[in-house]
């Protein structure tokens, strides 16, 4: 069978390349690794990008945090390595690693003064996920690949209550994160085609491969 197989066209993007867009785009755009809320961040810039605080009961202007990324490095199946259990890289699937570095603001009781203050504390933790893509056809030439996280493990936490915690956590704002990378078609695809979209994204050989018709 053609490379095409029962299509017209066929368009991929290798794992350097999806490395390569993905550290592009976030060196543009670093407030979507960064998040905080006051006084960590105070308002919303190229760099950062300002959230709300937790609201508690009796804790004056809620309890501050920050959330921040490393630039997130792709593995595409077949894998490059072992995984660390139970994660398994899975046909179609891809890995996505980076760490996070999660602050809190403790609240230090008043002074003399009459002043509270802020103290941060932090943690680092390398996050491995496994996810797959999914694409978006507007029309000829038109459209993107994104990601979804389906799970997420943070090795070496303990107890296995409070890493299930932190998973579910990191697995939401990841996806938050990822849902704002969109890989257009016109980076895969070339000039003297473009690609109707008909199956795929799919993940092999460690490349993202689109099918179709062409225009």
């Amino acid at each position: 069978m053609s490379l095409t197989g029962t299509h017209h066209a066929f368009a991929s993007i290798d794992e350097h390349g999806v490395n390569v867009v993905l550290h592009a785009f976030f060196t543009a755009r670093p407030r979507y690794l960064h998040y905080g809320s006051a006084p960590f961040v105070t308002a919303n810039s190229t760099t950062e990008t300002l959230i709300s605080p937790i609201a508690f009961p009796g804790v004056a202007g809620g309890i501050s945090y920050a959330i921040d990324f490393t630039i997130p490095v792709v593995d595409l199946y077949p894998p490059n390595g072992t995984l660390p259990a139970p994660l398994v890289l899975d046909p179609g699937k891809l890995s996505i690693s980076t760490t996070v570095a999660i602050t809190i603001g403790c609240a230090v009781p008043k002074g003399n003064d009459g002043r509270g203050s802020v103290h941060p504390v932090s943690t680092k933790l390398r996050v491995i996920a496994i996810a797959h893509p999914s694409g978006v056809y507007v029309s000829p030439g038109v459209g993107h690949i994104t990601f979804h996280v389906d799970e997420v493990l943070i090795p070496d936490i303990e107890p296995v209550t409070l890493r299930a915690v932190l998973d579910c956590l990191l697995e939401m704002t990841l996806n938050a994160v990822l849902s704002s990378v969109q890989l257009p078609f016109n980076i895969i695809d070339v000039d003297f085609f473009k690609i109707i979209l008909e199956e795929g994204p799919t993940i092999a050989d460690d490349q993202i491969e689109l099918w179709g018709d062409i225009s």
